[in-house]
């Protein structure tokens, strides 16, 4: 998104060329406009007329009775299939941005609509486009703020093991009798945030210790700088409890699907704003595709709960069904993820339900929710005197008119707060709406694959009736109960289950196994014992159990309705470990023993592994490789003079006799390590003849500078970052602009072009080889085209030749790059190398940073030749690396004298943590490997910890970090 100054100006770009039938704007805003002057500005929402066949694609998948992942690619695919058709409008909002009439846009996928601030004249001229359906306004949301919450003093902890409401929709009887917590299923909070430190939620949180990456799991769209969830409300926690909370230590189980996992947003923790404001759209597109993969399932919520509604700006009130949520909630239950909505506190009138919840195109959208007493009554429950009642106004038919949908407990709800603690004083639809939510997560882990209109189907057919009897507008059809819902989740469906093992060595479980079924694509996955265990309808099927580390058994199984068949596989391990992880080094410019690590793996133990290493192409020498800790085995390449080329590749063995090596083809292919001279390093803290723009260059802002970088985040991913890549005491780098602190990611980026940066001509004559290293950022927002590029030269810029593409997926973090000069270009006396940031025409957030950059060169050893010289005249302690690391590093240092030698590990408090050396030592390069264990064994925690050289009388530290 740009934001620009604007002025009244009228888009003329805007004139749609085609004749075809123009779009309209909504009475409701056409009013609005026709009452203000020229130059108003409003903020609208534009709606395409190319929208995804959403009907008929449903249609289609539920007849094709496809997976929930088939489902989830197919919707994903058309809906950006469809918002591809923004280009032409873009092109024209940006020659808007330019002449004044548009002061700002942002494009969405999730329903093919763009929201568009700017002049009323230009909303007019957009209006008249071919490509645009309807222009409505824009809106801004509100919570729905609890009738009555009371925040206990202390830690307000009291142990009330499972909670009234629990019991009243009998979820202990699906736990204790069916077996299901919601294990495996994920639940969305779109709500104020979730204190992601709560005991009862830490450690289900789906990005929890790095499990996953926090960008898939946690979306902040207020500051847009936390990585970790918070909620300075309240109202997110309490009803993330209800859905998925469990107080261990405290005997609080106050969530319905305490077995699931959860991500969040905080999009509704804040007041009404400007209506500029789109974090709901941003939420339900984040929510429809966390990782950014159509191909993937394991990151997109089973549910999402709303308690919000919208409230206009026109007098405060809403309209009744109004209809510019419609596609975007469409879009998000498409890809196969159940919406719900709390049904609003302005009761007991009648037509008071909010919107979108009063929405009633169908039986089950949108799917509201009231709220009775469960905590001080007994069956039947009296509705809450606040809870919102029917009918909607929307212009349907009579029976689709009433409303809510169902009822669950929402007075005196006992749930999380944030701080860790607890309360029993919240009331709200928005407390009774989790209740439904975590049941949707019980049925999905009862059937997977049951889809977005038979889970609410269930949930209606299912409820026991109160009030009047059928549907009513005070109870709609009646209180939710947990354990029907999930029994006819499971009608028609038999159970399989059994044990995976491995039938080559001891019988051990496997963990991880795939058992597929698949004629329907069903996959359960084994626990760490090698159990596995799911639902399918009766049908006979067949099975396949597999790993990648054995080879598949493929049985058929009959399963009968509500019957257990146990199907246990045992297979053959036919494949050697895996070697991952291998020493990626490629240049030494010193002569040192170089410590290679490969992580090993493998099922039925890795019974040895070896290195293999020639010199400048003579016969292969074996070493063994030692064991550390995790799977990491290590041996040293031994020191060489400069000049030196050496080969390496690894073998492994498994206890039945199975091979391995890496790289794969060995010895055919193998790993090499060239001894370089250092010929030009640079860590950008003094100016070096770098050139900061090119001739061609056209970035608008956003233009190459040497600097200390400032941090900026766009809805909570990096964009430019807070520091250098160089270990202290660097601080400066070659950045793209460079903004002030808390300030907008938007103001110093790349835009409306490229920005060039140049490294000084150097001279590769009479060299056979030469490598260039640097440590690159790239950040790129919102947009698809941007780009990263780097090229060289051997013509001092006359000609460039590609070396590195990178884009338009942003890396947001500083990633080292090597690449062989010789592969692309001739040496000659002349060689140049740039770095060029380009903005493409989709307007997205770019930034870039270079640092550390080295040039090193390789050729034959001169015989006789003195590493001594090589030395430093005091000692040096380098930065370990990698670093971060998990879970060894290795630690290299040089001296320039022999000394009595002491190298000590502090963590942060400056407590000693590990001792690596204390001997005498001899002058040259020296290193060694630190595990992460401390003096006793134990393995360290992740954080920032320090080592330090103690070499005679000289000291140095270094900082390092722990990231697990």
């Amino acid at each position: 998104m740009r934001l620009l100054g604007w002025t009244a100006a009228i888009v003329a770009a805007c004139i749609a060329a085609s004749a075809a039938v123009a779009g309209s704007i909504a009475p409701r805003l056409q009013a609005e406009m026709d009452q203000r002057g020229p130059g108003a500005v409003f903020s609208v929402i534009v709606n395409m007329q190319e929208q995804a066949p959403l009907p008929a694609l449903n249609a289609e998948l539920r007849a094709a009775k496809s997976t929930r992942l088939e489902r989830h690619a197919r919707v994903v695919e058309a809906l950006q299939t469809a918002a591809r058709g923004q280009q032409p409008l873009i092109a024209a909002l940006d020659e808007g941005m330019r002449s004044g009439g548009i002061q700002g846009y942002t494009s969405y996928w999730i329903s093919n609509l763009m929201v568009v601030q700017g002049t009323k004249e230009a909303i007019a001229e957009i209006a008249l486009r071919s490509d645009v359906d309807l222009i409505e306004p824009n809106f801004t949301v509100e919570l729905m703020e609890p009738v009555s919450m009371e925040m206990p003093q202390g830690d307000g902890l009291r142990g009330i093991g499972v909670t009234p409401g629990l019991r009243a929709i009998r979820a202990p009887e699906v736990w204790y009798q069916l077996g299901y917590t919601g294990a495996g299923r994920l639940i969305g909070s779109l709500d104020t945030g979730v204190d992601g430190n709560h005991p009862a939620l830490q450690t289900r949180w789906r990005g929890y210790q790095g499990q996953e990456p926090w960008q898939e799991c946690w979306l902040d769209v207020l500051s847009g700088s936390t990585q970790f969830p918070n909620d300075g409300y309240g109202h997110g926690t309490h009803t993330t409890g209800t859905m998925t909370g469990l107080g261990i230590a405290t005997e609080d189980t106050v969530g319905v699907a305490w077995g699931a996992k959860w991500i969040a947003t905080n999009a509704i923790n804040q007041g009404v704003g400007s209506g500029f404001d789109n974090d709901i759209i941003t939420c339900f597109q984040w929510f429809a595709d966390p990782d950014g993969n159509p191909n993937t399932i394991d990151d997109v919520p089973d549910v999402v709960q709303n308690s919000w509604r919208i409230n206009e700006q026109f007098g405060g009130n809403y309209t009744d069904c109004d209809t510019r949520w419609w596609n975007v909630i469409d879009g998000c239950e498409a890809s196969g993820v159940v919406v719900t909505f709390s049904a609003g506190n302005e009761g007991p009138g009648s037509q008071t339900i909010g919107s979108p919840p009063d929405r009633a195109t169908t039986y089950y959208n949108a799917f509201a929710i009231g709220a009775v007493d469960a905590t001080s009554y007994n069956w039947p429950y009296p509705i809450a005197s606040f809870s919102s009642r029917g009918p909607t106004g929307c212009d349907v038919p009579a029976d689709r008119k009433i409303k809510p949908e169902v009822v669950a407990p929402g007075v005196n709800v006992y749930s999380c707060i944030p701080g860790g603690g607890y309360s029993a004083n919240w009331s709200g639809t928005s407390m009774a709406g989790p209740h439904v939510a975590g049941i949707v997560g019980l049925m999905r882990e009862a059937n997977p694959n049951l889809s977005v209109d038979d889970i609410k189907q269930i949930l209606l057919d299912t409820a026991r009736d109160e009030g009047n009897t059928g549907e009513d507008n005070t109870f709609g059809w009646g209180f939710v109960d947990a354990y029907d819902a999930v029994i006819s989740a499971t009608l028609g469906f038999g159970e399989i289950e059994g044990h995976v093992t491995n039938g080559t060595y001891n019988n051990n479980p496997i963990q991880g196994a795939t058992v597929q079924l698949l004629e329907i694509g069903n996959q359960y996955v084994t626990d760490a014992a090698g159990y596995y265990n799911g639902t399918a309808p009766a049908a006979t099927y067949t099975v396949v159990a597999s790993h990648p580390d054995f080879r598949p058994d493929t049985l058929q199984v009959t399963l009968v309705a509500s019957q257990l068949v146990v199907q246990d596989f045992a297979l053959t391990d036919d494949h050697g470990p895996s070697i991952t992880n291998v020493t990626d080094q490629v240049t030494q410019p010193l002569s040192v023993v170089t410590p290679i690590r490969a992580t090993i793996l493998d099922p039925s133990t890795v019974a040895g592994a070896k290195l293999y290493y020639r010199i400048n192409g003579n016969g292969w020498i074996e070493l063994p490789m030692g064991t550390l800790s995790g799977g990491v085995y290590a041996a040293n390449l031994p020191a060489a003079s400069r000049g030196t080329q050496i080969d390496y590749y690894i073998a492994a063995t498994d206890g039945p006799g199975n091979g391995s090596m890496s790289p794969p083809t060995a010895p055919a292919t193998f790993y090499s390590l060239y001894f370089t001279e250092m010929l030009f390093a640079d860590d950008v803290e003094q100016d070096q003849s770098w050139s900061l723009q090119a001739t061609g260059d056209n970035a608008t802002t956003g233009r190459w500078l040497r600097d200390d970088p400032v941090g900026t985040t766009y809805n909570g991913h990096p964009c430019q970052p807070e520091n250098d890549h160089t270990a202290g005491p660097g601080v400066k780098c070659f950045v793209t602009g460079n903004g002030t602190p808390g300030g907008d990611a938007n103001a110093q980026d790349v835009d409306n072009g490229c920005t060039t940066l140049t490294a000084p001509a150097f001279d590769l004559t009479g060299y056979s080889r030469a490598f260039i290293s640097y440590h690159r950022w790239w950040a790129q927002e919102i947009a698809l085209d941007d780009q990263f590029q780097i090229d060289g030269s051997s013509n001092g810029g006359a000609s460039w030749v590609p070396l590195e593409r990178v884009g338009p997926e942003a890396e947001e973090y500083w990633r080292k790059v090597v690449i062989d000069v010789g592969q692309h270009l001739s040496f000659t006396n002349n060689m140049r190398i740039r770095f060029k940031a380009c903005d493409g025409t989709q307007g997205g957030i770019v930034e870039a940073a270079i640092d550390d950059f080295t040039i090193e060169t390789f050729a034959a050893a001169t015989a006789g030749a003195d590493d001594t010289a090589l030395l430093p005249r005091r000692p040096v302690l380098e930065q370990n690396e990698p670093n971060p690391f998990n879970p060894v590093t290795s630690i290299r240092f040089t001296l320039s004298n022999p000394a009595p030698t002491r190298i000590e590990i502090f963590d942060a408090n400056g407590r000693l943590v590990r001792v690596l050396a204390d001997e005498p030592m001899t002058a040259g390069v020296h290193s060694i490997l630190w595990n992460g264990l401390d003096d006793a064994g134990r393995s360290c925690g992740s954080g920032v910890y320090f080592y330090r050289l103690k070499a005679g009388a000289f000291e140095q530290s270094r900082r390092m970090t722990i990231l697990k």
